[in-house]
């Protein structure tokens, strides 16, 4: 097993993962970081938040082993309804 880290971007902070996680593979790795950029963008777009999530995952020597990007995009081809967020809980 080896050790991996995920930084995560959202364009406006950073947040460098110290601690790690073990995995017995890159591949292992880098489908927990697609499974977490995932949520954390599901989540975001509960709040009306669209930004790219950016997931650098490091391996245990910090060498780069991928970059994970989530995106999304709404496009409006009516008028944006007004009141509360349609996602909101």
């Amino acid at each position: 097993m080896a050790r991996y880290y995920f930084d995560i971007h959202d364009g406006a902070q950073s947040v460098r993962d110290d601690d790690g996680a073990e995995f017995d593979s890159p591949e292992a790795a880098v489908q927990a970081a697609a499974r977490s950029a995932a949520e954390i963008g599901t989540n975001r777009l509960g709040r009306g938040d669209t930004r790219d999530v950016v997931i650098e995952v490091r391996d245990e020597r910090g060498q780069r082993v991928c970059t994970v990007k989530a995106s999304m995009e709404i496009e409006w081809h009516v008028s944006r309804p007004q009141g509360p967020h349609p996602w909101s809980a």
